[in-house]
């Protein structure tokens, strides 16, 4: 899945984007916990990871899940945080910022990966291209990576064909989904927070029914 941006006197088109809106919350979050490794090869700043990281939790807070973020590090930095690789769909996925999409493209925010069945743990952020846009002009460069951060996370819960018409998941990020998100109002629409939920508490306990032990049955 990709999200693109276009400057506003065109269009926002669809690959990874930004958000940071306060729209219908659910009452109760935490029920999907999901862990999140983050691998930042282009050594993007703490103050703007720091930004994007409670940006990201706000809106998916909102949709009733909780994240746990691991620093996985970046080019030259200290050791990454232990249980980085140990990527698992649904509940450890990961986000690796890059420079940009190859070949080149202006108007990509960022990617997600899934397989058939709709199924994927990888995410990867096109950073350059994202703090170089004229979004970044009208959001602040973390929150703006903290929404296509959770625009990106929202494709691998929700599955295959996820995009949306308009708001957070739109496909195309326009000048109205840019008011919302600097407004803190671009978020997960009720409807989508029920299929992320289903689809992970669905896949959580296929892999836990697999995982667990054969047992086999004694007698006295």
């Amino acid at each position: 899945m990709k999200l693109k941006f276009a400057n506003p006197s065109l269009l926002f088109a669809g690959v990874l984007i930004i958000a940071a809106p306060l729209a219908t919350a659910r009452a109760e979050a935490g029920s999907v916990s999901l862990t999140v490794s983050v691998f930042n090869d282009v050594g993007a700043s703490q103050s703007v990871l720091s930004e994007a990281q409670v940006r990201a939790t706000y809106i998916m807070r909102q949709a009733g899940v909780s994240l746990a973020w691991l620093d996985c590090g970046s080019p030259g930095s200290r050791q990454p945080s232990a249980g980085c690789s140990a990527i698992s769909f649904p509940q450890h996925l990961s986000v690796r910022l890059v420079s940009r999409a190859s070949p080149a493209r202006e108007d990509a925010f960022g990617q997600s990966f899934q397989n058939a069945d709709g199924e994927g743990s990888y995410a990867i952020v096109y950073f350059h291209v994202l703090a170089s846009s004229e979004a970044a002009g009208a959001v602040k460069t973390g929150e703006l990576l903290g929404h296509v951060v959770a625009h990106e996370l929202g494709h691998l819960l929700l599955g295959k064909d996820s995009h949306s018409a308009t708001g957070l998941m739109s496909a195309v990020w326009r000048v109205a989904e840019l008011h919302q998100a600097s407004r803190g109002n671009l978020l997960f629409t009720s409807g989508q927070a029920d299929r992320i939920h289903s689809r992970y508490l669905s896949a959580s306990g296929r892999f836990e029914k697999t995982s667990e032990p054969s047992q086999t049955a004694s007698g006295n």
